[in-house]
């Protein structure tokens, strides 16, 4: 797959202090430096704004949180660059490298960011334990703050550095509202956990399996591999065991596949997956079968984004308040990321839009200013039948059971969220 490379390349900036205060304080002197004294920073080319560096797998089962593989990544690119608000705002875009999962490209590129390209902190979204050691070394070494979207295993914890900074949804509080959320339209039936292969799932699958036990609920547990199960197989073992609904702990390709399985055997069962699983329109096969069924996310309610998520939180819950030209550089760039969601192919740009609105405004450059703190929580993406693409909308979530809708539901479906207001 193609890589993607920059449009103009990036000029190059100092080093930041550890933190992220001293990394988005970096984004800050970027733009400010006259075009004069451009040459004298390396690089080729001069750049109104700032670059964040992003570095990891395009495609396949490593894609797992924020941007999931070049779709993602486009979306990002695409959003980011053409949202501006006025003429004195920062200009924030990215730089995405493709690693194909190898672990000398990921050092490769990610050494390429920090010191030719410039970027002013690097976003890394490879789950591999392993990379994400090497990546926290270096951050180290190369005096860059780096972001995890897809450290599961918490490895880049090992490091006790202050450059370090781990976005990954807390599977401690996904497992169990997916749980809660396939509880309510089971109707005491059994469930099938379906797992794809590989150290990550794996992972899940054991907290999975505590939490159905917690639970005390029935259900059948199945993994997807060559020498066990393929998606038909699967979809038949359920159809014949009389699961009232899945469980999907895998990729999106495993969620349509499995799911169009089942769409074979005239069986529709209701579905729940953690949001690196939802598939972009591209994914979707030519009849739409993700018919009734919920991604369950993490970071906050105001994102209705999964492959973004991460990338919106990374600045909304970790900036704070900052006085000075730090401040209004960090501020700059949430704004414009929060933008870029708006006018992206989002589902719910209008809660979006409304999150926005509620930023305070600041007073220029060497303003003060307070960037509000949203609550960390669990978010839930309910889907609805769509002649065209996967359409999702906002459900609560929450330690009681949902209410059933009173019109148009199955007796299969009883018990599901209501869409929230």
């Amino acid at each position: 797959m193609a890589r993607k490379n920059p449009v103009r390349p990036a000029r190059r900036g100092p080093s930041p202090a550890p933190g992220i205060k001293a990394a988005l304080s970096v984004v800050a002197r970027l733009a400010l430096v006259p075009t004069a004294f451009v040459p004298l920073l390396g690089g080729c080319g001069y750049h109104e704004g700032a670059y964040l560096g992003v570095v990891g797998p395009e495609t396949g089962e490593w894609s797992a949180y924020g941007l999931e593989g070049v779709q993602g990544a486009q979306l990002a690119v695409k959003s980011f660059s053409k949202a501006r608000f006025t003429s004195d705002d920062l200009r924030l875009e990215l730089l995405h490298y493709d690693t194909g999962g190898e672990t000398a490209r990921l050092q490769e590129h990610f050494r390429r960011l920090a010191t030719v390209d410039g970027a002013a902190a690097i976003i890394v979204t490879s789950p591999s334990p392993e990379e994400v050691r090497l990546a926290a070394r270096l951050a180290d070494e190369l005096g860059i703050a780096v972001f995890f979207t897809a450290d599961a295993f918490a490895a880049s914890s090992e490091s006790g550095s202050p450059r370090v900074f781990n976005l990954t949804p807390e599977a401690g509080a996904l497992v169990p509202e997916a749980v809660r959320i396939a509880s309510a339209w089971s109707g005491g039936g059994p469930l099938a956990l379906v797992s794809a292969q590989g150290a990550l799932y794996g992972l899940y699958r054991e907290r999975f399996r505590r939490a159905l036990d917690d639970a005390r609920l029935p259900y059948l547990d199945l993994e997807l591999s060559f020498d066990a199960f393929d998606y038909a197989s699967a979809a038949y073992r359920m159809l014949a065991d009389g699961c009232s609904g899945v469980i999907l702990n895998g990729t999106s390709r495993d969620l349509v596949s499995l799911l169009a399985s089942c769409a074979e055997l005239t069986y529709n069962p209701p579905f729940v997956a953690l949001a690196s699983a939802k598939p972009s329109r591209l994914e979707l096969p030519e009849h739409y079968v993700l018919d009734q069924g919920y991604f369950v996310g993490g970071f906050s309610p105001q994102a209705p984004n999964a492959k973004t998520t991460a990338f919106v939180e990374t600045f909304r819950n970790h900036i704070g308040y900052v006085p000075g030209a730090a401040a209004a550089a960090s501020y700059d760039a949430a704004r414009i990321v929060l933008r870029g969601i708006t006018e992206a192919d989002s589902p719910r740009a209008d809660a979006v839009a409304r999150a926005l609105s509620r930023i305070r405004t600041h007073d220029g450059v060497s303003g003060a200013y307070e960037l509000e703190r949203p609550p960390s929580s669990v978010f839930i993406e309910r889907t609805r039948p769509a002649a065209t693409g996967i359409t999702v909308e906002l459900v609560p979530a929450g330690p009681s059971v949902p209410e059933a809708e009173p019109e148009g539901i199955s007796p299969v479906e009883a018990g599901q969220p209501v869409k929230a207001e």
